[in-house]
């Protein structure tokens, strides 16, 4: 048993670290193919698909990393959650290009931690085996939305130069990426890697107080 839990503990780890990478990769990719691109071009479309892309495979990863291979995955939902996260992200930017400006910035994130709160229930919900839209707030998912807001208005203050990191800040060099690219990263990095480790945590105890609750009790159990 000792082993299982082991196995299942380590399997989970790298599922977050997955997860992290991911979506990493995909707003750092996204985020480098738009941000001097037209808003109708052909460069801005590819950006959006490889922020979609990104997106669909961090929801599957999400179902996987909590449920392994043992639930079926509900895959329009995984779609729809990955569709909407894409449209809040690109929404988000173009918020912050419209403000302008640290308050600009600073506004559109908080507007991205309010859209993300029913964006990470809805995902809490399908990963936990509940109807999706049995909730669209919950305490613990409004926590993990201002942490990834958070990361994400430091990562775009730092990225475009807004915020200034100073070059010894950084002592082994990256070829190819400026200082402020590579601190940028990092703190987008550690919030979305916190997010990802809270959101499977949760998931998995909420689903072992409602078995526990069940075996407990004589009014039966609540669907998972």
């Amino acid at each position: 048993m000792m082993i299982r839990d082991a196995i299942r503990t380590t399997v989970r780890g790298v599922g977050v670290i997955l997860l992290t990478v991911v979506e990493v990769t995909a707003l750092s990719v996204w985020l480098g193919l738009v941000g001097d691109a037209s808003l109708f071009s052909t460069v801005a479309a590819v950006g959006i698909a490889a922020l979609s892309a990104g997106m669909l495979l961090e929801a599957l990863l999400a179902h996987v990393t909590v449920n392994g291979w043992g639930r079926p995955i509900p895959a329009q939902t995984v779609a729809v959650l990955a569709l909407a996260e894409t449209v809040l992200w690109v929404g988000w930017l173009a918020a912050v290009y419209w403000a302008d400006g640290v308050l600009g910035v600073v506004g559109a994130g908080l507007a991205l931690a309010i859209a993300l709160v029913p964006r990470h229930t809805v995902g809490d919900n399908a990963v936990r085996g509940r109807g999706p839209l049995s909730s669209l707030v919950q305490r613990a998912t409004i926590g993990l939305a201002v942490l990834e807001a958070a990361g994400a208005t430091a990562w775009l203050l730092v990225v475009s130069g807004t915020v200034a990191v100073p070059g010894w800040f950084v002592s082994l060099p990256v070829a190819g990426f400026s200082t402020n690219a590579v601190v940028g990263a990092g703190l987008l990095t550690v919030a979305v890697f916190a997010r990802h480790l809270l959101a499977v945590r949760h998931a998995l105890r909420a689903n072992r107080a409602v078995r526990d609750t069940g075996w407990r009790s004589s009014r039966g159990t609540m669907k998972e």
